[in-house]
């Protein structure tokens, strides 16, 4: 999903921009800029990026953490039925199972997408200020180191 992050990290960052800090004592057109900015589009950069590559990585876990040397019968398709029915009969063991067609489906392989926003939005946010800064000084080294 790196694709991804980075593409909604840019237009997150550009929408951002746009928008003018309402109360006075945002003002500080520098600050928000500077962390503001970066801080909240690296969240909504995670955010995204998870959100399309989670069910990805959780096929992508069990499978490797299947019993070592032993491929799944069914690969891919296998893995993504038993995440379905282990879903299904968490639900119904809570008496709120659902019967339609994609029951289980969203819910399967989206279980414990909480617990990986609670860890990537913070490395993210601090991350894209951290790139942004050294972007920044790079950028002005190799602009005054060139002009010399």
């Amino acid at each position: 999903p790196h694709g991804v992050w980075f593409v909604s990290y840019e237009y997150a960052k550009q929408e951002l921009s746009r928008l003018q800090p309402v109360k006075p004592q945002l003002s500080n057109n520098n600050y928000y800029e500077e962390y503001t900015v970066p801080l909240l589009s690296g969240a909504i950069a995670a955010t995204v990026a998870w959100g399309v590559g989670y069910p990805f990585d959780l096929i992508k876990t069990r499978i490797q953490a299947s019993v070592v040397g032993v491929i799944p019968k069914g690969g891919i398709w296998e893995t993504i039925q038993e995440l379905r029915m282990e879903e299904i009969a968490r639900r119904h063991g809570c008496g709120s199972g659902g019967t339609g067609p994609f029951s289980g489906y969203v819910g399967g392989l989206y279980r414990g997408f909480g617990l990986k926003l609670l860890r990537s939005i913070p490395f993210s946010m601090i991350g894209f200020v951290v790139y942004e800064h050294v972007s920044k000084h790079l950028l002005l080294f190799g602009l005054s180191s060139s002009s010399n």
